[in-house]
């Protein structure tokens, strides 16, 4: 029969385990069904099936750790049935690998990254990973533990079972031997040189980079020189500028805002911390430092840092790539209708009163296209919107769209101008002029016919998941039917767009004409500018 002593020694130190290694299970669950509560968009069906593996592997993880670390069966051997096996962390890290290899493979490939709760769902993974690389290193930290004999358990965690030597059992067993987890470029502020050297000694010992400050100003000039800081203890008396106001100093600058400072003082000053927490200190450690507590601090805040750097670029990337979706949008759309449809407008359908169609045709390309190839024709056409595109933009004006050789455009919309009529018709003297040079460039002789009219029309965007922002009404229709009726290498206008222009343009009128659809009609050529 075990010493009582005993007993409670080893039922103590396996509760404490237990303890400590369900806490990030518990988070691991309870994240991972957060997750499934945010994702209730169809197309993220299997995002949630990852989410839902992710949930049963931390309740078979947590079911493990319950039966492996049990306390009904404690006898004589009780101590080697867990700690001798082979299995146990094996067993462990089964469910473990399927939690981290599925929140990373989600994080980095992003399949949610339309959805709108985006941001939070990375934070949220984020956490996950975290908890999950804690679970992991407490497993790691039991290798001492399956080489303890009773003998060697008693002595170091007899004690009649102190509760306070016991409850840091799991970081102590982990953290006296061998190298940290993550190491770190860490600034020290103290005006204190034996304080200085005991801390920079504990941290290089530690595989920690060291830089030494005896006052703020200092410091502050180290900063300047070494942009690769990671972690500053900051003392919280120092003669010249004090350590609160140092950390004010370090929270107000861009720069060094997201450095984590984990304040020292030798006194115990409970407003004090409570100042330094409120202005951003990440933590606070009374002096003399226990080696052990700076340790576990420090790698604390480097792990808090590690991962908040991380979040900063998936950040950028996103931004990078929201960026990219949105100059996408507006190749398609005009920006202010874009800008609605962020805004979350579903309906887009606009009446307006008085704007300015054209369209141009090129009237030869089909002869012109039976005698090259496809990719010719494509470089052709390429080389000739291209040109008009830079024209459009010149004058502020929108692309509907283009349609084999045809290129339509308009003025006046979405927002309504005055002028649409006038920056139409120089766009239209423009895109004739330049076909000459067009001409030269691609070896073929290229003609263009032109077609404007103006009136009342409406506009908007069909499509939900690719959009197209169109025009409608008899504007548009007459429009077309200026260009189809007119010249080659001519501006063929409609009356309503004459009355617009008359007094700026030199005109040639056209013998009246039949449009099919609106019967006949008085048109015009629009020549130069008067």
């Amino acid at each position: 029969m075990m010493e009582v002593a005993i007993e409670k020694t080893i039922r103590k130190v396996i509760n404490k385990i237990r303890h400590d290694l369900t806490n990030p299970i518990n988070a691991i669950i309870g994240y991972s069904e957060l997750l499934i509560d945010i994702m209730d968009d169809k197309e993220l069906k299997n995002v949630k099936d990852d989410v839902n593996s992710m949930v049963k592997s931390g309740q078979t993880l947590l079911f493990d750790v319950k039966n492996i670390f049990s306390l009904k069966e404690i006898d004589d051997d009780g101590w080697e049935k867990i700690f001798t096996s082979s299995d146990f962390q094996y067993t462990l890290r089964i469910s473990l690998t399927t939690i981290i290899g599925l929140s990373e493979f989600l994080l980095d490939d992003k399949p949610y990254v339309k959805s709108k709760d985006c941001n939070e769902i990375d934070q949220i993974m984020f956490k996950i990973i975290q908890a999950s690389k804690t679970m992991l290193k407490l497993i790691n930290d039991l290798n001492e533990f399956k080489a303890m004999t009773i003998d060697e358990l008693m002595q170091r965690y007899g004690h009649n079972g102190d509760d306070d030597e016991i409850n840091s059992i799991v970081f102590t067993a982990g953290s006296q031997h061998g190298k940290e987890d993550r190491t770190g470029t860490v600034l020290i502020v103290d005006d204190e040189p034996s304080n200085l050297e005991i801390l920079s000694k504990n941290l290089i010992n530690s595989n920690h980079e060291v830089f030494m400050a005896s006052s703020a100003l200092e410091a502050e000039a180290l900063l300047q020189a070494n942009k690769d800081i990671d972690v500053i203890f900051l003392d919280l008396i120092m003669p010249d500028i004090n350590g609160i106001e140092c950390l004010k100093k370090l929270k107000s600058n861009a720069d060094t805002f997201s450095i984590p400072v984990i304040m020292l003082s030798a006194l115990d000053e409970i407003d004090a911390i409570v100042d330094c927490i409120n202005i951003g200190a990440e933590d606070f450690l009374m002096k003399p430092v226990n080696r052990v507590l700076l340790i576990a601090r420090l790698n604390n805040a480097l792990e808090k840092k590690y991962y908040r750097d991380k979040e900063l670029k998936y950040q950028e990337k996103i931004k990078e790539e929201q960026k990219k979706s949105e100059n996408l949008l507006l190749n398609i759309l005009p920006s202010s209708t874009a800008s609605r449809l962020k805004d979350g407008e579903t309906l887009i359908a606009d009446d307006i009163e008085d704007a300015t169609v054209l369209f141009a045709d090129i009237p030869n390309f089909t002869s012109l296209s039976a005698d090259i190839t496809a990719k010719e024709l494509v470089l052709i056409l390429n080389k000739v919107f291209s040109e008009f595109d830079e024209i459009l933009n010149k004058y502020s004006l929108e692309k509907i769209k283009t349609i084999g050789d045809n290129y339509m455009l308009a003025g006046g919309i979405p927002n309504p101008n005055k002028d649409h009529a006038m920056s139409v018709a120089r766009m239209a003297l423009d895109m004739v002029s330049v076909m000459p040079k067009l001409s030269r460039e691609v070896n073929k002789e290229l003609n263009i016919r032109i077609g404007i009219n103006s009136g009342p029309l409406s506009a908007g965007v069909i499509g939900r998941k690719k959009f197209v922002y169109d025009l409608w009404g008899d504007t548009v229709n007459v429009a077309s039917r200026m260009e189809t009726s007119g010249e080659s290498n001519k501006i063929h206008v409609s009356e309503s767009t004459y009355e617009h222009l008359k007094d700026s343009f030199n005109f040639t009128m056209c013998v009246k004409m039949d449009i099919p659809g609106k019967g006949m009609m008085q048109t015009y050529f629009l020549n130069e500018i008067i």
